[in-house]
């Protein structure tokens, strides 16, 4: 990726797990100070390399129980699908949504109460896609085991 090196690998692998260490630490362990690393990362967040920073949140103590990832078959690949994709990507039970290749062209993982939810949520899927909604998978997460870099132990 033109306009990192090493190091910036080496800060953006250390963010990935911990992203609130300090800057201090962070300059501590790849051997930088505080400012200079400081200065890396604010380029690093300019080039999009650092997207955003979040706390991950056991969806459980939101009382969000029910893990799902739901995958969808489109007939057709329109325009409007990219608007339909924006839309629900916004919705705050939705933790992830990805567009790729195969069969299968989306993939959707959100987390619901309870299963009534998710219903009305694979309603919602079919009412936004139409006759472009060929097919919609349900599936149940029972458990993880590592999540946006962070292992259960």
């Amino acid at each position: 990726m033109p306009g990192i090196d090493e190091k910036d690998k080496e800060i953006l692998r250390i963010l990935r797990r911990e992203g609130r260490i300090t800057l201090t630490e962070l300059g501590r362990r790849v051997k930088l100070s505080p400012a200079s690393v400081k200065n890396r990362v604010e380029k690093l967040e300019k080039l999009g390399a650092i997207k955003g920073y979040s706390a991950i949140i056991d969806p459980a103590f939101l009382d969000e129980f029910v893990q799902v990832l739901f995958e969808l078959k489109l007939s057709i690949d329109d325009k409007n699908v990219d608007v339909i994709l924006r839309r629900i990507a916004k919705l705050e039970n939705v933790q992830a949504l990805y567009r790729r290749s195969g069969e299968k062209q989306i993939l959707i993982r959100a987390s619901f109460h309870d299963t009534d939810e998710v219903k009305e949520f694979a309603g919602m899927l079919k009412k936004h896609f139409g006759k472009n909604l060929e097919r919609v998978e349900v599936t149940l997460i029972i458990d993880t085991f590592k999540e946006c870099w962070v292992a259960n132990e």
